[in-house]
């Protein structure tokens, strides 16, 4: 059966098409579109008119690449941006009145599960730590404290990086006054997660997706390292991690657009999202910082097998009563 799952992010809109059965499934397409859903309209809890009509397009656009790949079945979430928003229930209702799809408004926690579905399917076979799990949005933050059999514990803050950028309105350049905003910012909201990572000691944090994506692709240029072949699951070395934090502090926006590593769409961005996963990293004596493939897509792609109504096997729907009587 051919699934499609389209994720209603606060900064991208996220396609994934597979083939899938009962037990697996294999990629056949991807693709995101930027959006910036909420840019703009995080105080007033509202999505300004320029982005509701950007969030349509790349929603129309998807859902024509689930017709053209000739998808059975088409599940669409929402996150952050449209939970949040005052308007966010007639976003949805106008993306199903233009393609018939009806996206699904997802909790926080509910989010949290699912990116927690979709990094469990990236862990190498002898992984078994106790792990933070952490997925940098747009609008929201989630954490995940889990090992491979279930989660621990688990949050979502309203610390996504739009959401951050729209309260700091930082300079061209991070500046002291942004610095110290951050991190008052982050030591009162962040109280919980030092309070759990108190009671589920960790040494390692693996990073899903987005933002850590683009660290991770730094890492790789920084390094000189060619990927043929990208790993779902990789170690991002602490130092260098901390060498790229230092480096994107005191870069201006021209240099980063100008980075070959680093998407247009997070320039902005990138600063502060270093700036988030640093202030976690001071919170407990982490050791190692990985960067899983997966997120939110893959973990609904994975729940959403587990719901379907297969069909019967054929030679199950052949077999006659009578096969199961004796002599």
């Amino acid at each position: 059966m051919r699934i499609a799952v389209i994720d209603c992010g606060t900064n991208t809109f996220n396609l994934l098409v597979a083939d899938a059965t009962p037990v697996e499934w294999k990629v056949v397409f991807q693709s995101k579109l930027p959006v910036k859903l909420g840019a703009g309209g995080f105080e007033e809890r509202t999505i300004m008119p320029s982005r509701f009509i950007r969030g349509l397009d790349a929603f129309v656009c998807h859902t024509i690449n689930t017709r053209n790949f000739s998808c059975e079945k088409v599940f669409a979430f929402a996150t952050s941006a449209i939970r949040e928003s005052s308007n966010g229930p007639e976003f949805i209702a106008k993306a199903k009145a233009l393609t018939g799809i009806e996206i699904e408004l997802i909790t926080g926690e509910r989010e949290a599960e699912l990116i927690y579905d979709g990094v469990r399917q990236t862990l190498p076979d002898d992984y078994r730590d106790l792990s933070l799990i952490m997925d940098i949005g747009g609008g929201s933050t989630e954490f995940i404290i889990a090992d491979r059999e279930k989660i621990h514990w688990k949050r979502s803050f309203l610390l996504g990086v739009s959401r951050i950028f729209d309260l700091v309105k930082p300079e061209d350049r991070i500046s002291n006054i942004d610095e110290d905003y951050l991190k008052n910012l982050l030591d009162k909201e962040l109280g919980p997660l030092r309070e759990a990572l108190a009671k589920f000691p960790v040494s390692k944090l693996i990073g899903s997706s987005g933002s850590f994506d683009t660290m991770l692709e730094m890492y790789h240029f920084q390094s000189g390292r060619e990927v043929l072949e990208p790993s779902l699951f990789s170690e991002i070395p602490l130092n260098a991690f901390r060498q790229m934090h230092q480096w994107l502090m005191k870069s201006s926006l021209e240099e980063r657009l100008n980075h070959k590593a680093i998407p247009g769409i997070r320039a902005e961005y990138m600063p502060l999202s270093t700036y988030l996963v640093q202030a976690v990293l001071q919170m407990a004596d982490f050791k190692k910082l990985y960067h899983s493939g997966y997120s939110l897509k893959e973990g609904a792609m994975k729940d959403i097998l587990s719901r379907i109504d297969w069909p019967a096997p054929t030679d199950e729907i052949n077999e006659k009563p009578e096969d199961y009587l004796e002599g």
